[in-house]
């Protein structure tokens, strides 16, 4: 019973990690992706707003995509629940958040294209969070 109970805390942080995680990592590989094209528009933002009204905008975003984030921690406890049985599936958990991330370009945008390498580079973001607790719950013992 105690074993079961670890497992079910285990996968409640997993998700509230993820799930918190979403809106930081889509804005951190929007702005990486601009840097790397060279249109960084929201780095002169940065400068000429006011940081409050920064702030209020994206607490406002993460508010606003608190659904996309509660689905996209529930996508990491299912990579979880499928792949972290086995040593070999284990090496690629976390798989499952950058193809979600093509997912949502794809049923969500009117233009995949343009939202879909910013979606992808955020589940590969979200993948580094979900593999770092995975790694405490081995070294825990955990298996």
């Amino acid at each position: 019973m105690q074993k079961k109970t670890a497992r079910l805390l285990y996968i409640a942080f997993l998700w509230l990690i993820v799930a918190a995680a979403a809106w930081p990592a889509f804005v951190l590989a929007g702005t990486l992706l601009a840097l790397y094209t060279g249109e960084a528009r929201q780095i002169d933002a940065w400068a000429l707003e006011p940081r409050t009204l920064l702030l209020a905008d994206f607490l406002d975003g993460w508010r606003n995509s608190a659904l996309v984030s509660a689905l996209l921690g529930v996508v990491a406890i299912v990579d979880y629940i499928l792949l972290s049985r086995y040593r070999v599936t284990w090496l690629v958990g976390g798989i499952l958040l950058p193809l979600a991330g093509s997912v949502i370009a794809f049923t969500l945008y009117r233009d995949p294209v343009s939202a879909l390498p910013t979606l992808v580079v955020a589940g590969l973001l979200l993948a580094f969070p979900y593999r770092l607790v995975e790694r405490v719950r081995h070294s825990f013992g955990e298996a």
